[in-house]
């Protein structure tokens, strides 16, 4: 089954991704001791195939490693991988991917995020576990009280995609087109009801009809000011470091996503290795080391990235 998924932004986070994951590993394979070291695990909420197939140009599409497959194959290995896939479809080629690795300890769930993230964090012991979380959605589908157990664990490091572009045209600039069911999803993947006073400010207008005044909501907050926002929404939860939103941007132009990397462990030993690893990994991001396989139109869209 062909899994079409994303576009030039997806060639970005799966190679930053990608490459964590073996730091990750590499990393904590001997903490905190050699004869007594961490549960490394890793969580893909949204898991795909393994495989999916990326529209780069002109409608054009290229076969890739995917979140799931890329985590499989990590070395050092994860010692346990939890993949979360709401399609039936998805699942069963996930099962038939984890059943194609038996060396690997592999839990499929077909299930909705939230509900299985949940179900994931509350049933493992995060004082001997450590592990990379990818949060990469269809949608506004993650629940801020999600994340809020994600940040809890203090043990997990957090790659979140953002939904940028559902977010700010769920947040219409006219307040009074935001209906009742948009708002509701807004509160929901942001956590809070001040939005509304944040994204938007009131102006006096006059009708030119009837020359009746009249005070009006409309939205303020750019694209980029919204990723500002949802930045510093996660630094009220998670205690280690969040990095500044990276914006991803689509070949016309228009911004995506915001890419955030958060550190829910607050031991300033455990910021500092997170934090030195993607730093030097959005270092490579700016200097183009990271992507130089992609087409020149792709490579135009990662200059637009800073």
């Amino acid at each position: 089954m062909k899994h079409i998924f994303g576009g030039p932004w997806t060639l970005i986070k799966l190679e930053l991704l990608r490459r964590y994951l073996q730091f990750f590993n590499t990393a904590l394979q001997n903490q905190p001791s050699a004869e007594n070291p961490f549960h490394r695990v890793y969580i893909d909420a949204f898991a795909g195939t393994g495989k999916c197939d990326v529209k780069v140009s002109d409608g054009a599409t290229r076969t890739i490693t995917g979140s799931a497959l890329h985590a499989l194959e990590c070395t050092p290995a994860f010692d346990a991988l939890h993949l979360v896939e709401l399609k039936a479809a998805h699942a069963r080629e996930l099962r038939a991917l984890a059943d194609s690795h038996p060396e690997r300890n592999v839990h499929i769930y077909k299930d909705d995020c939230n509900g299985a993230l949940k179900n994931i964090l509350s049933s493992t012991n995060w004082k001997s576990t450590r592990g990379v979380l990818f949060l990469d959605p269809y949608g506004m589908s993650v629940d801020w009280t999600t994340v809020e157990q994600i940040a809890a664990t203090k043990a997990l490091d957090v790659w979140y995609l953002f939904p940028l572009s559902a977010v700010y045209r769920q947040a219409a600039i006219n307040f009074s087109d935001v209906v009742p069911s948009k708002a509701a999803s807004l509160d929901k993947v942001l956590g809070t009801t001040d939005w509304r006073n944040v994204f938007y400010i009131e102006r006096s207008t006059t009708d030119l009809l009837t020359q009746k005044e009249a005070v009006i909501k409309q939205r303020e907050s750019s694209p980029a000011e919204i990723a500002s926002y949802m930045h510093g929404r996660l630094c009220t939860l998670f205690k280690g470091w969040v990095s500044a939103p990276i914006i991803l941007y689509a070949p016309n132009g228009a911004p995506m996503f915001s890419l955030f990397f958060a550190v829910s462990n607050p031991a300033p030993r455990a910021i500092a290795l997170s934090k030195k690893a993607a730093d030097h990994l959005f270092e490579m991001l700016k200097q183009q080391k990271i992507g130089r396989h992609q087409p020149d139109n792709e490579l135009d869209t990662q200059q637009r990235l800073f």
